[in-house]
Formats: structure tokens, sequence, C-alpha cells
């Protein structure tokens, strides 16, 4: 079985689980590193970043109350040790899996892979506009995760309306697609009310509209923006599921670059170094399936080399991206 049949298969198996799990009393937690949204019914597990905004927006006011002697320290202790669970929780399996939750188990990059399907189906070619410019474009990830720290963290201080606590959820295009997939269409209404929320919501709806515009003309659009994606990133030197590369064993075929639905260069480029992780990286792995280097690429689990490139292997399998 190729690389790219194999994923195919846990995407989907794990998007059922994720998107449909609930139904079956499955219930993996709030602190998955993927866009599991915690606004479908039948969700089997939640996306960490709602768990960490509401996080930040319950962790400092009871320290600070307790420091300046208005609140208790139990309740410091409470909020703490809630929020210091779940970000172990979440750390320990971005650790063991890296960014493979990203490019194998997130529902919402799915959703984005079958929109690249029915593209590719009426063979239109995939937008190139964003190459020049993509390294600017993708730092706004790390904006976007500035955001969701500190938002609800005044929020929480009283400094801005509750509405705020969810700043990011508010915002995230998931929130109306994801439930669309189950047939729930009521994040797409807007209410009647005004504020915050009602301005929110009609951003949400503008953005949706545009992203999904751009998920249909570029593979994995919405990964460009996406905050999880960034914090992933930053615990990339602990990741234990990485990819590796033999600077020594590669051909400069650029099977690596053309293979990859994110348009990273790193990979190719590097010359000297063994780990070549890109920020933007999703962890699918497709690339090492298409080098055509024997041993150039390689897939490792901690010590363990779970799968290295070949040109035999390349020659015999190349999918051009695994979709």
């Amino acid at each position: 079985m190729t690389i790219s049949r194999l994923r195919l298969i846990v995407q989907h198996l794990s998007f059922v689980i994720l998107t449909f799990g609930g139904n079956f009393k499955i219930s993996l937690g709030s602190s998955l590193p993927c866009l599991s949204c915690p606004f479908i019914g039948s969700c089997g597990g939640g996306c960490y970043l709602m768990a960490l905004q509401r996080s930040m927006a319950w962790l400092w006011p009871p320290i600070v109350q307790a420091l300046v002697g208005t609140g208790s320290w139990t309740q410091a202790w409470n909020s703490t040790t809630y929020f210091l669970g779940g970000l172990a929780v979440f750390v320990g399996l971005v650790i063991l899996l890296g960014k493979s939750w990203c490019g194998w188990l997130c529902p919402f990059g799915v959703v984005q892979d079958w929109l690249s399907r029915i593209r590719r189906l009426f063979k239109i070619r995939e937008s190139e506009i964003l190459l020049n410019n993509k390294q600017r474009i993708s730092m706004l990830k790390y904006v976007l995760l500035f955001y969701l720290l500190f938002l609800p963290s005044l929020s929480g201080f009283g400094l801005l309306p509750r509405d705020f606590v969810l700043a990011f959820c508010n915002i995230c295009v998931a929130k109306l697609i994801m439930p669309m997939v189950t047939g729930d269409l009521n994040h797409w209404i807007l209410g009647a009310s005004g504020g915050a929320r009602y301005i929110y919501a009609v951003i949400l709806l503008l953005l949706t509209g545009s992203m999904s515009i751009g998920m249909f003309f570029k593979d994995r659009f919405f990964c460009l923006f996406c905050p999880m994606l960034a914090i992933i990133d930053l615990l990339r030197p602990f990741h234990i599921l990485r990819l590796a590369k033999d600077p020594s064993a590669c051909r400069g075929c650029g099977n690596c670059r053309r293979n990859c639905s994110m348009d990273n260069q790193t990979i190719y480029l590097e010359r000297v170094k063994k780990r070549v992780y890109d920020p933007d990286c999703l962890g699918c792995f497709t690339c090492s399936e298409g080098c055509a280097s024997d041993d150039s690429l390689s897939v490792r689990f901690g010590p363990l080399t779970l799968f290295s490139s070949s040109r035999r292997y390349s020659s015999r399998n190349l999918t051009g991206g695994g979709l």
C-alpha cells in the first residue's frame, strides 16, 4: 500500500470519528491538535483552540485577584490546573505525531482536499497567485495565534464583552462549514441582535465565502492562516514523528516540491541540515513518496525509520500529491 492510499484511508476514518463519533458515545476530549469543530453536535473530539481561548479567559483574573488579596488561591489554583491539564494533553499529542495531525487527521483538512479533488475533476489548474507572497501571507497564522490568546484574556478581565472569549472561533470558517457537512445550517443564520456577536457573524459569512473560493483554487488554502498549524510548528523541535533528509543522497529531481500541496521549497533547497520541516509543512509525507533518490527522504518515529524514499518506489507509485 502506498503512503497516499494509506493517508487517504486514515484521513477519512479520522473524519468519520471526529465528526460523527459523538453519536456513538466517542469522546476524545477537547485538546486535539486539529480543527475538529466543537460546534458540531456529533463531534467526537474537540479542537484545542476553543479550550485554549476559554482557558485564557479564565486563567489570569483569579491569579491577579489572589495576588492583590481580593480572591482565593484555591480559585487561582483551579484555573491554573485547568489550563495546564489541557495544555499538557495537547502538547503530548503534538510531540507524539507532530504535523501529521494536519496532513492525516484534521477533518477540515479533508474538506479542503475534497474541494481540490472537485477542481481537478473539472480540470481546473491550481492557482499560482500565492507563490511569490506565500511566506508573508503564512505569517498571518502567527498574528491570529496572538489574537486568539490576547482577546480572550482581555475579556476575562472584563475589558471586552464575553462575546470575545471565543475570538478565533467567531471568525473560523470551520464553524460554518463543518456543521454544514452534518446538515446543520443554524450557524449560517444571522440573528437579529446587534453588537459584537452580530458583527462577528457578518465577518464570518464574508470570510467563509472568500475562503471557500480560495480553498477551491488553491490546495489547503486555509492552512496558510491556521493558528493550530502555528502552534504545532512552534513545537517542531520536539516532534517524535518527523521527516528527515540525507542531503548527500539528494539528486535534485524536484519531485518533493512538485508534490507538496503547500508549495514548500525548504526540502528541495536544503543541502546541509537533516531536519527539513517547513513552517507550513502539513506532515503528509507525499514528498518522501515522490522522491526519486534512494534514502534521501525518510519518515521517522524517533530512532525508527518508517519509510525511506527510493527511485523504484517513486517511478512505480508517483501520485502527484496523493489525492
